[in-house]
């Protein structure tokens, strides 16, 4: 939005730059938040003495920062005018200042604001109406911008919606226009992967050719078309296609249920538990990343009743390999053995040995970080079972990262302080790699949910070490530090920007600008 506030602003004072020259007075543009954006110059004197001011783009003009000035037309939304000794701050008190909000004609709320400076000797009562005069134009353009922009993706949707049988969403910065089929394929949870799904799009339109899966688990197709407004891009339009199911008569028989104690509706996640429920009645190699869950389904698939061995603890060495001949020569005994993986060297032999006797006695449910045949350490024991079944990385399964937020938020969250998560923090979430997968993703809602201030869980709440992995574009490696070390400066100083620029040590105008940069402000943007 600050962009196109720049843009536009532009545009209206191009004209009028004479104007403000022979009013020698300067002129400044700022966002919702009162961050100078951009300015003009009507006298270069002027301006330089503003400057020592801490009055240029990058830096905070509001009642909080300076005191009484035309700036405070972002807290009354109502049009200023201070004159010389009526600012609160004895440095504004040789300047007059006019000012008043922009407010933006389609989404109704203020999303900047212009002000006029002079010299208190060049005071003229036409300033603040010059002002309005040009706010007027700024927002005449805002809404030919957004008319245009808003004509364009409804146009493409209408294309793509002329046969309303089937599913069409048009999705753009700020808004989601679905057809009456699409209402009903799509739930809450859906809304926020189409987000995601078009931010891609947007980044890369090769994306386009991925299936998308909603968070039922249905899969469908999706055709795409970006949505152009002079050179940007004004939306996306998808037309959603169900993946046809497989026909009846290939339909593999059902099963009963498996993994129902466990959190997943997605299509991996159904994916695991068919071949689960195929496997059912023999030994399983569950095979994957750190955290996605293996032990949890291994403890699943064996019941309460098993007996459960952790190869990590095998360093006892007789002691453990007595356990574990002890229940494989239990017939009908389920036996989970976690990490097999890290079984040591000298225990392998005897183990594959033990499995081998008693490999028709009972059923061994075993988890690894390792594939058989793939030269590990304890391939004799991985080769013992013939079909090793994957557990798919959280990254595979994010359609069920919401249910698993909810989740873990029930386990971890105080009964008499209930919390629920935001969308934009959900999203934000979603962009995130988890390199632990489902166990780092609880241990982050737990901490959250531990520190939680308010009954809404956002954004700007999440860890500061993961604010840079949820931008919308990769950042480098000093990047990611620089996120880190500022959004950490501005948990610590509650939000106020000043006194996290003085704890990082650079100027107000510097932070405000990485800000932007390195895109740490989440704003209500699709994309």
């Amino acid at each position: 939005m600050d962009a196109r506030l720049i843009t536009v602003a532009k545009t209206v004072l191009n004209s009028r730059l004479q104007d403000l020259h022979n009013a020698e007075a300067c002129l400044f543009l700022t966002n919702s938040a009162g961050v100078i954006l951009h300015q003009w110059s009507g006298d270069t004197s002027l301006m330089a003495q503003l400057a020592k001011l801490d009055v240029e783009p990058g830096f905070l003009v509001s009642e909080m920062t300076l005191g009484t000035t035309s700036g405070s037309t972002l807290i009354t939304r109502t049009p200023t005018f201070v004159r010389g000794p009526e600012h609160f701050g004895a440095q504004f008190s040789r300047f007059t200042s006019a000012g008043t909000v922009i407010t933006h004609p389609v989404l109704r709320k203020v999303v900047g604001s212009v002000n006029l400076i002079c010299r208190f000797r060049d005071t003229s009562p036409l300033a603040l109406s010059w002002v309005c005069e040009i706010v007027s134009e700024i927002e005449r353009g805002l809404l030919e911008a957004s008319t245009k922009s808003e004509q364009l993706l409804m146009q493409g949707f209408l294309v793509e919606n002329r046969d309303a049988r089937h599913p069409v969403v048009a999705v753009s910065e700020q808004t989601v226009v679905t057809n009456a089929a699409a209402a009903r394929l799509l739930g809450s949870v859906d809304q926020l992967m189409l987000w995601e799904f078009a931010s891609k799009i947007v980044a890369d339109p090769r994306k386009a050719t991925d299936p998308l899966v909603l968070g039922d688990g249905m899969a469908v197709d999706v055709r795409c078309r970006s949505i152009m407004n002079d050179m940007s891009v004004a939306g996306v339009v998808m037309n959603l296609k169900r993946v046809p199911a497989p026909s009846r008569s290939a339909r593999i028989p059902a099963h009963e249920p498996i993994l129902t104690s466990l959190i997943g509706t997605g299509a991996q996640w159904q994916t695991l538990c068919e071949r689960l429920s195929r496997a059912s009645k023999t030994s399983l190699l569950l095979v994957g990343d750190p955290g996605v869950g293996k032990g949890a389904v291994a403890d699943a698939i064996a019941g309460p009743s098993a007996v459960v061995l952790d190869a990590a603890d095998a360093s006892t060495g007789q002691d453990w390999l007595g356990q574990l001949d002890d229940a494989l020569q239990r017939r009908g005994q389920a036996v989970v053995i976690k990490h097999i993986d890290r079984l040591p060297t000298a225990l392998v032999q005897s183990v594959a040995v033990l499995m081998t006797r008693h490999q028709n006695v009972a059923k061994v449910i075993a988890t690894s970080g390792a594939w058989p045949h793939d030269g590990h350490t304890t391939d004799d024991v991985l080769a013992r079972f013939v079909s090793p079944i994957l557990v798919p990385t959280l990254s595979e399964r994010v359609e069920d990262l919401p249910a698993l937020v909810n989740h873990f938020t029930a386990l971890h969250q105080n009964a008499d302080r209930p919390v629920r998560w935001m969308s934009d923090a959900l999203q934000a979430l979603s962009r995130i790699e988890w390199p632990d997968n489902v166990a780092g993703l609880e241990r982050v809602v737990a901490r959250v949910v531990a520190n939680a201030d308010f009954e809404y869980i956002g954004a700007r709440d999440l860890p500061a070490q993961l604010a840079s992995q949820t931008s919308r574009r990769r950042l480098g490696g000093l990047e990611k530090a620089e996120v880190t070390a500022i959004v950490d400066a501005l948990h610590n100083a509650g939000g106020n920007k000043h006194q996290a620029a003085a704890a990082l040590g650079i100027a107000r105008s510097t932070l405000y600008r990485k800000m932007r940069t390195l895109g740490i402000d989440l704003n209500e943007s699709t994309f």
